[in-house]
């Protein structure tokens, strides 16, 4: 029997040690996940929300073995979406509570993760808020709703979610929106372009004390070439604006991919803004492809969909199974 001496036992342990390095560096590359949950409603009467329908008693038979199955296809969804990595931030909308929340935190395969989550209930009529999930990579300093303000005999709609917080040494401004929807043949519009206007504005004031880190990241339910997008977050050059500060991540995604799918066409409703500070941060370049995650079990695999499009929870009022009818979107941080 060949006799190991102290220093080969040393160096086939640093060797072991040098060996997990690439992985060592790698769990420093930071995720970030936004998705639209498609009404993750808890299976409970709500008495001031018009969730009658995600009731077990209600249209669409509503209950804890379908919210189960769905919780853990979101964490399996953002699991994997993170590659090899837990996502740090993972914003979130369509949920309705911090039931649901403390739910796909504590009780599901995401509890692997630490997570906790940022919530304030809003005053939408449907009770559907934005949320956001952080884990020990994301370190919050503060946070607020900004509500936006509406007319008299206009329905309220969703506040936007403000965090800022410390991710890689970096102070990040971070912003989850989820827009009034396009329904009613889209009478919602203006609401949509004051939202981002007033989301706008709270950036230019929080450049005017220096920051200069931001991420937008939600469903707008305008496409990034829409104007209202482009005026909102006066993200495009032009004479008086000829070096905007924003940029829209998903601007070159017109009839290439999209995050949803509505009348057989392509949306990019589902959007990253981000400061052109923060590029240098980011890993953007030749990326534009993961940054809409789809992975074959996300996917609606009926055979007479022209377009890649998601495996929703329901359609119409059928009952399928699926994670969401949103495909996830994602940013990754350069390796620290």
């Amino acid at each position: 029997m060949k006799y190991k001496t102290p220093t080969s036992k040393r160096t086939k342990q640093l060797a072991m040690i040098l060996s997990l390095i690439p992985n060592i560096v790698l769990a420093q590359q930071g995720v970030i996940v936004f998705h639209n949950c498609e009404n993750f409603f808890y299976p409970t009467k709500d008495s001031i929300a018009l969730d009658d329908d995600f009731t077990a008693e209600g249209k669409k038979r509503w209950n804890f073995s379908r919210y189960n199955t769905k919780k853990n296809l979101l964490a399996k969804t953002y699991i994997a979406a993170g590659k090899s990595n837990m996502p740090a931030i993972i914003g979130l909308c369509e949920i309705e509570n911090d039931k649901v929340l403390y739910d796909l935190c504590k009780d599901s395969p995401l509890r692997k993760g630490k997570y906790k989550y940022i919530h304030y209930p809003s005053e939408d009529i449907r009770g559907i808020d934005v949320a956001l999930l952080y884990n020990e990579q994301f370190t919050p300093l503060s946070h607020k709703k900004i509500v936006i303000p509406t007319e008299e005999n206009e329905e309220k709609t969703r506040d936007v979610l403000y965090v800022q917080g410390i991710m890689q040494d970096i102070k990040l401004n971070i912003y989850v929106i989820h827009a009034p929807s396009r329904r009613e043949h889209n009478i919602k519009k203006a609401l949509r372009t004051k939202m981002f206007a007033i989301v706008n504005s709270h950036i230019e004031e929080l450049r005017q004390k220096g920051e200069e880190n931001f991420i937008i990241m939600g469903d707008m339910n305008d496409n990034p070439w829409d104007s209202s997008i482009k005026d909102g977050f006066k993200t495009i050059a032009h004479r008086n604006n000829p070096d905007p500060f924003l940029v829209n991540l998903m601007r070159n995604n017109k009839n290439k991919r999209g995050s949803y799918v509505y009348s057989g066409d392509y949306c990019n409703f589902d959007q990253f803004i981000v400061s052109k500070p923060l590029l240098n941060h980011l890993e953007t370049e030749g990326k534009e492809e993961e940054m809409i995650f789809r992975p074959d079990f996300l996917i609606d695999k009926d055979k007479s969909n022209r377009l890649i499009q998601p495996l929703s929870t329901y359609k119409g009022m059928h009952y399928q199974g699926g994670a969401s009818d949103h495909f996830p979107i994602r940013l990754f941080l350069k390796e620290k």
